[in-house]
């Protein structure tokens, strides 16, 4: 079976789980609608959220082959280069905000969310080996691939499910659909690069599937504190050569994935004033003056 059926595989059972998980939590009170005042008691079904953690494009694989043979002129075969990749991810600050809405009948998801949020990233792709001079000549040479990205946006739309593991405390499954987009990106190659097969730069868009797992708890009422683990489980596009959540950097495949905190704030539903709104009106009488005459002469004979 190739990698690619092996990930999409791994994302369709991974998918069926969570479905299944959140399927299955209304029916094991799992879930509870106090949680998320689902029924708009105290606050509106609706608020924002703030985050802050860390972003990881982490190499996969972290070192590689790589041979290029090619025929010459002759109807001989001359080896260009032949040596091993070492690829290196960036560790970086992520912040985001967001805004959530809480479903008033959950029934696979609970809650679905909006959420913009930006950092940046570096690549780094090393060659060490041998590489054919003029002459088609080994000697011992090196080419290096940096990739890099002032902001990296991630837009994404999320699906919520929570599963109440004892008042206030929850475990949180999700999937989303995420577009990331770098900007101010840098990509270049330095060193014998007319020996090796010539690489265009990497698309600075992608498209993905996520998935995420985490705990949270209701620190008040309308307030929530999240600690959520992500990683792209689908690359859509581009296709990584690899398949999966993997990102292309010339010679090198990196994977995304996410560590972050957030703080939901659900907001409050306004004060409802029980007189209702004065219009500057004198007070208007319940009955018509003739449905009260009416009912005078019905309290005089009773």
């Amino acid at each position: 079976m190739s990698h690619e059926k092996i990930v999409l595989k791994d994302f369709v059972q991974s998918a069926i789980f969570l479905l299944l998980l959140g399927g299955f939590a209304p029916a094991a009170n799992g879930q509870s609608d106090i949680l998320f005042d689902a029924q708009r008691n105290q606050f509106r079904g609706s608020g924002w959220t703030v985050g802050a953690g860390v972003h990881w494009l982490h190499a996969n694989p972290e070192a590689s082959e790589s041979v290029l043979s090619v025929v010459n002129e002759i109807d001989q075969t001359d080896t260009l280069h032949a040596g091993a990749w070492s690829h290196q991810g960036s560790t970086a600050l992520k912040l985001g905000i967001g805004y959530w809405h809480v479903a008033k009948r959950p029934i696979l998801w609970d809650r679905i969310s909006i959420q913009l949020e930006g950092g940046k990233q570096r690549t780094e792709s090393i060659f060490l080996g041998n590489v054919a001079d003029s002459t088609g000549l080994l000697i011992p040479d090196t080419l290096t691939d940096i990739g890099s990205a002032v902001v990296v946006s991630e837009l994404t739309l999320r699906l919520h499910r929570a599963i109440e593991l004892k008042p206030d405390f929850f475990m949180e499954a999700q999937m989303g659909l995420g577009w990331d987009a770098e900007w101010g990106g840098s990509f270049s190659r330095f060193g014998p690069v007319h020996r090796f097969v010539p690489r265009t730069d990497p698309a600075r868009h992608r498209l993905a599937l996520e998935l995420g797992v985490g705990v949270g708890v209701r620190t008040r009422a309308g307030r929530y504190l999240r600690i959520i683990a992500q990683t792209d489980a689908l690359q859509l596009a581009p296709l990584a050569n690899d398949g999966g959540g993997l990102i292309d950097r010339y010679e090198g495949a990196f994977r995304s994935a996410h560590l972050t905190i957030k703080w939901d704030f659900l907001r409050d539903k306004p004060d409802v004033s029980c007189a209702g709104k004065n219009l500057g009106n004198e007070a208007m009488p319940l009955f018509e003056p003739a449905m009260q005459r009416k009912m005078k002469k019905r309290r005089r004979r009773g």
